[in-house]
């Protein structure tokens, strides 16, 4: 059990620190799928900015749909901060995010204040009214098939809650590492799916894995190695 909560925060800050780097460099695809990804970490990470980041990306992908549903439970979260009692709990249509790994709205801590003004978040409601006159995106999460059993499941979900199946996280994305996508890095051996991958290792030149410091040694040449070895002495 220690050892999965200390995987998991590992998984955790790598996927920020990558998020950080892939905003900083406008890759944009590997960008969108870190934000989504980390919002099966809500009870770990603060919520209302993992929904607003993560339906900002989508929009900004053109990623109507998840913008549109992301975007929407950001500003329910919101208004449960404003209100304060019942807290997360308060939110009583989970429709959308059932059969996820995201967890339930009763297992999310919510923070004390908004991130946002009331007139930011009057933008989003207005763009997300737009979106819902205009018809131009379905109003439910991106899905995929099952490699194991078929079954339809959310995109993101790193388990199939038909069959039980699980995957690894992609580390240049977060998405589930599936098998006919997949390439690894000789250096680590950690997989990725190969579109996030180029975009990543394109802009540039190394494994994503390696901005997260406890596993540079994988990556370090002889040089490095020296330079980490004095470092380390002082």
């Amino acid at each position: 059990a220690v050892f999965n909560e200390f995987n998991q925060y590992s998984v955790i800050s790598h996927l920020e620190l990558l998020k950080a780097e892939c905003k900083a460099l406008n890759l944009q695809k590997c960008y969108s799928k870190i934000c989504v990804s980390l919002l099966r970490y809500t009870k770990e990470i603060r919520v209302d900015k993992t929904f607003l980041d993560a339906g900002m990306a989508c929009k900004d992908a053109k990623i109507y749909n998840m913008a549109f549903i992301l975007l929407n439970r950001y500003l329910d979260l919101a208004e449960a901060i404003e209100e304060t009692e019942g807290g997360a709990g308060g939110l009583q249509d989970n429709t959308a995010f059932q059969d996820t790994d995201i967890p339930s709205q009763f297992d999310t801590p919510l923070p004390e204040k908004n991130l946002l003004p009331e007139a930011k978040r009057n933008e989003i409601r207005d763009w997300i009214l737009q979106v819902s006159l205009d018809q131009k995106a379905e109003q439910k999460l991106g899905l995929r098939k099952c490699e194991q059993c078929g079954a339809q499941i959310y995109e993101a979900s790193l388990i199939c809650t038909k069959c039980s199946k699980v995957w690894e996280p992609c580390i240049a994305s977060g998405y589930p590492l599936l098998k006919q996508s997949a390439t690894y890095c000789k250096s680590c051996q950690k997989g990725a799916l190969k579109e996030f991958w180029t975009e990543y290792v394109k802009a540039t030149q190394h494994c994503p894995w390696s901005v997260s410091y406890t596993h540079l040694r994988a990556h370090e040449t002889r040089e490095d190695l020296v330079c980490r070895l004095l470092l380390e002495k002082k």
